[in-house]
């Protein structure tokens, strides 16, 4: 089991990590044996699937290629193994719960990061991958947990997208519009085995498919709070106070606009003043406690 950030990123420091990737350029290190980074097995993962009252929430599976619903499959292990087998892919977005060293490696991270961090599963086999050529609005790392994982990467990457909610028509954009750019434009292809970690910065687009059989490798999403999301916090805590929830006086009582502008100065210097750098640390520290904080089966 993973302990701690120089550990997962052996044989590289955690440090040389930071300075030299994170958030720069993508990284690809190969295990130095099976069990450095063993999070997963296919085992496992069917273990988990089955001993749920009925579909975990974020399963995603493809039951209509074996001729059964989601509950059917779900409920017997041997269906299950055999949809692996198969190689028909499934994805478990968001799947706390699912191994106890997952999960370990989950709340190490969002430790570590101050991040709010998510694990999703994937298990994909030749008879396909459910993704096209994509980018994510946040960090990932990837643990190779069994079979190979071919991963294609993109020089185009986009510029600081969030996974916000006021981003998202502009990222639904970018995906839309510069997916043909970046499928032209290849900035390296690699093969991971098990044990083996892919850092993708956000924003960088990519696709990865199983080699040949079954794969099965595990993604962390980790969200770090963005100046905006630690803004937005400090905010919306105003809405406490009468003066943010004054309303602007109608034009017929106030023509000139003059009542207007003097509370709209009020306001303007009362954000100025809530907006300073001490608040927004505290925001910093409070959404950073609340995203780090272990999540259960069941819980965003």
């Amino acid at each position: 089991m993973v302990l701690n950030l120089d550990e997962l990123f052996a044989p590289m420091t955690a440090a040389t990590f930071f300075a030299e990737h994170y958030e720069q350029r993508p990284l690809h290190l190969a295990a130095r044996s099976r069990a450095q980074r063993a999070i997963l097995t296919h085992d496992e993962l069917l273990r988990s699937i089955t001993a749920s009252d009925g579909v975990p929430e974020g399963l995603l599976l493809f039951p209509e290629h074996v001729g059964a619903t989601a509950p059917e499959l779900v409920a017997s292990p041997e269906r299950m193994a055999a949809y692996f087998d198969e190689g028909h892919p499934l994805v478990w977005n968001r799947a706390h719960g699912v191994a106890p060293a997952v999960d370990a490696l989950t709340a190490l991270l969002a430790e570590t990061f101050g991040a709010h961090v998510w694990p999703n599963v994937y298990a994909t086999g030749t008879a396909g991958t459910p993704f096209d050529v994509h980018f994510d609005a946040h960090e990932v790392i990837a643990i190779q947990c069994e079979g190979d994982k071919e991963w294609w990467l993109s020089e185009v990457r986009v510029d600081r997208p969030l996974d916000a909610a006021e981003m998202e028509a502009a990222v639904k954009a970018a995906l839309r519009l510069r997916r043909d750019e970046a499928a032209a434009r290849t900035l390296c292809e690699l093969t991971a085995r098990p044990g083996d970690l892919v850092y993708i910065p956000r924003g960088q687009f990519h696709n990865a498919r199983a080699a040949a059989g079954r794969s099965l490798h595990v993604t962390f999403g980790i969200r770090l709070p963005s100046a905006f999301e630690l803004a937005q916090k400090v905010v919306t805590d105003l809405l406490a106070e009468p003066l943010l929830r004054e309303l602007l006086p109608p034009r017929a009582k106030d023509p000139e606009g003059h009542a207007a502008a003097a509370l709209l100065a009020d306001v303007a210097a009362r954000l100025r003043a809530a907006l300073g750098a001490d608040d927004l640390l505290a925001a910093a520290g409070d959404v950073r406690a609340r995203w780090a904080r272990p999540r259960r089966r069941g819980t965003p």
